[in-house]
Formats: structure tokens, sequence, C-alpha cells
């Protein structure tokens, strides 16, 4: 690492892709690829978040709803500030729950002052229940119960979005195990609960839809993430950043229009076609091998989790593309068919318009759009890995080595390795070195007579 945390190589930035359209305009007030990429990747989050129940796709025996849990990585001035502005597309809803609990909570006290005075009479009826402070966005300076508390009042949804990670680290203290076990949980949508001894109070919820986005300095990283070992690492999307600039738009309103739409119809599936599950399992597949062999068993856990959060973001893009049709629920009367209602609805309930699960296509474009996420968040997650103590392997994956290795092609000989290491301010010492370990892995081959190494396999090292 250079000074600060920077490889000497730029990581891979996001492929360009005709994304949804609100996606588009939000990626349009970037002024370089890194921007536009933190700025599609906290979108994806946010607008997930809001989708929480009424998206969902299936995969590996579960339902998966579009929750993620990101962190963006930077050095110190770089601009992690702009989570603060990604904010804005999820206020709106934010404050109008906030507005609803403030009229309950004013029914209630009037309800209670009534209720005060009866007298006698008070044992003839039940007395009124204080209203849920439910809220959207979690403030992340709160305790591991306090944002369990928050999550359970919210009915198990919510975002926790905050722009330094050190002030959740300060804030959860001595409750780290808490926090760590209410965010694994979470990932997974499992039940949350806890019980307090002092009102022997016990509380649940039984299905779990929050999502993280947080950023924070290289040194941030581990306070909040030990080791990889804590299962916290697999299950975030990392990106490493350099500068960013500051952006206003008032998104988030049209955002809730759309959202309003979609949630007063009910569910809605993400069903992917024979050929989809062919090419998404091939890529995972193939990926999760390469990994094996650069980096052991270390990766295995992310990469399995990456499947899950790429499918995820399928649901989350084919339902925003699907929003953007004019009356995307009109579907006889529509050539793109997108939304269509779920096959074990019954036709009469369909002929009467009483349709509450839907199942939603995504296109082939989108589809193969988030493909071309997985391997840079790959590659971003390997380097994310380097600020962490190992734990399995005494040789990780470096990001100066994958840019190095996939600019030499599928073949190359030793004198082209130097001058291409040279170029990209490796020592050729340390190229070799590389390259041989690799060789021993399988991934490369010196069975020409003419000294030419040979890619055996695509390489993501």
């Amino acid at each position: 690492l250079l000074n600060g945390s920077d490889p000497n190589q730029p990581l891979p930035t996001f492929p360009e892709a005709d994304w949804p359209k609100i996606l588009l305009l939000i990626m349009s007030y970037a002024t370089s690829p890194t921007q536009r990429d933190v700025m599609l990747l906290g979108a994806l989050t946010a607008i997930g978040a809001s989708m929480e129940r009424y998206v969902r796709c299936p995969y590996a025996g579960k339902l998966q709803s579009p929750c993620l849990q990101s962190f963006i990585v930077a050095p110190s001035a770089s601009g992690k500030g702009i989570l603060s502005l990604i904010r804005l597309l999820v206020e709106p809803i934010h404050d109008e729950i906030r507005q609803q609990v403030a009229t309950e909570v004013k029914a209630y006290k009037k309800e209670k002052a009534a209720y005060d005075v009866m007298g006698k009479e008070r044992s003839k009826v039940e007395a009124p229940q204080m209203p849920k402070n439910r809220i959207f966005l979690i403030s992340g300076n709160n305790t591991g119960t306090g944002i369990l508390q928050n999550i359970m009042d919210a009915n198990g949804t919510g975002l926790i979005c905050e722009t330094e990670a050190d002030t959740i680290s300060a804030a959860i203290g001595s409750e780290y195990a808490h926090w760590s076990d209410t965010l694994r949980k979470a990932f997974d949508h499992d039940r949350l609960s806890y019980n307090r001894r002092t009102d022997q109070e016990y509380r649940e919820v039984k299905k779990s839809y929050l999502s993280v986005l947080l950023s924070g300095t290289p040194a941030q990283v581990k306070p909040l993430i030990p080791s990889t070992e804590n299962g916290l690492f697999s299950r975030q999307l990392f990106y490493y950043m350099h500068g960013i600039w500051a952006w206003i738009t008032d998104i988030g309103l049209e955002w809730k229009k759309q959202l309003d739409l979609m949630k007063t119809h009910g569910v809605h599936t993400l069903r992917l076609t024979d050929e989809q599950k062919q090419e998404f399992n091939a890529l995972f597949s193939d990926l999760f091998f390469r990994s094996g062999l650069a980096n052991d068993n270390e990766m295995s856990s992310s990469i399995a989790r990456l499947a899950v959060n790429t499918c995820r973001i399928m649901a989350e893009v084919a339902m925003i593309r699907a929003l953007e049709c004019d009356q995307p629920y009109q579907f006889k009367n529509s050539s793109i068919h997108l939304l269509t209602p779920d096959k074990e609805i019954a036709t009469d309930n369909i002929k009467d318009g009483i349709i509450t699960r839907w199942d939603v296509t995504i296109t082939a474009e989108d589809f193969h759009a988030v493909l071309e996420l997985v391997t840079p968040l790959y590659r971003h997650a390997t380097h994310i890995l380097s600020f962490l103590p190992s734990t399995e392997v005494k040789h990780r994956a470096n990001a100066d080595r994958d840019a190095l290795f996939e600019a030499m092609g599928n073949q190359f000989t030793r004198a082209q390795l130097s001058e291409q290491a040279t170029t990209m301010k490796i020592k050729p010492n340390t190229a070799f070195g590389w390259l041989n370990r690799l060789i021993k892995k399988g991934l490369f081959t010196n069975a020409d007579d003419k000294g030419i190494y040979t890619r055996t396999h695509v390489c993501v090292c």
C-alpha cells in the first residue's frame, strides 16, 4: 500500500450501462467514473431499503429482498460526505412516517387524558397504548439495543446511513457483539428479538429488512469489522473511492410516488429465465473457483454472499425499470410484459383486478448490467481485505497483482511481464514471485519451449 491506502494501480470501475432513468439521473451529477459508481451503489442501497418486503427474488432456497449493506472506503477529505446527500432519496419516506407518528402521539395523549379522569370506569375499558416510535432513517449514533428497538418499532425495516463509520464504532462501544449479531441476522432477513430484565419485556420481529450505507477511512474498517471470521466482512458490498463532488436533487419526491404505487399492488417477485439462471451460476462458479486458487478459502463466503447481493440488485433494478413504464400494472394492454400476475393467482381474481402478487421480469440489458458489477465489486473487496488481519492464508490477493496480470492477457513472456511491471511501478522480482505462486496454484502454465506463460483460467486473482 502507498501513502494512506491506495494501490499502485487504480481499482476497476463499473462498466457503463443503460440503467433505469432514475439511476442515470442520479449518476449524471458525477464528474468521474469513481463518483458515478459511488452514486450508483449508494442509490441502489437507499432505494432497495425502501422496497423492503414488497420486492424479492428467490435464491438459495430463500426469498431475498433488496436490502444491501454497503461500505464506501476512502482516505480522509475525499468526499465521503456524498452519503449524506444520498439520504435525500429516502427522506420523503422518513418524513411521512414521522408525520404519521406525530399524529398518532397527539391522538394518544388526548385518549390518555380522557382515560385518566375516568375514575372507577377505567376498569371497564382498555388503557390507550403509546404508539410505536417508528422511523425509517436509523441513527448510527445509537446503542446496539437502541438500533434493535428502532428496527422492531418499524416492523423490521430501516436504513442506517452514516458518513463516518467511527460514529457507529464509538456509539456501540461494549455492545459490539450485539451490533454484529443484529447486522448478520438482518442480512439474512432473520427474526430479531430481545428481552429486557428490568420490566420483563420481550419483543421480537419475525422478518428483518435492514439496509446499511456507511463510509469511512481505511483505519475505520477494522473497528467495525475486526476480521473476516465474524461474518460481517462477507455481507458487505465494498467500494474504494477517491474524490467526489456534491450534488443536490429532489429525485426522492419522485421516487416516493413510484414507491407508493408499488406498495398498493402488493408483493413483487423477480423470476429469472432458465438461460439467465445458467449464466448467473456459471459466472459465480467460475469466480468461486478462481478465488479459491488465489485466496484459498478466505474469500469464499464473500463470493457466496456477493451472489445473494447480486440477486437482490437484479430484483431492485428490474422493479425500477418496470415502474418507468406508463401504467406498469396494465399488463393486458402493454407490449412489454415486465409485470405479470403471479401464476398462482386465480383467473377470476385476475379478471376482477384483485392481484396482490406480481412476477417481475428483468430485461437482458439490465441483467447483464448487474452481472458486470460482480468482478469490480470482488476486486474492491479483495483490496479492503488488506486492511484486516490475515486469518487463513499467508499470501493474499493484492489489488496491484490483479491489475498486473489482467494487463498481461492470456499469453506473455517473462520479459514482457518484467516490462509491464516496471511500467506499473512494481518491482520485477515481486512480479516474478507472484507469477511463481500462481503457477503453483494452476492459474498459469509454462509448458511452451519458447518460455511463453499461458493462462489456464480467466484470472481475477
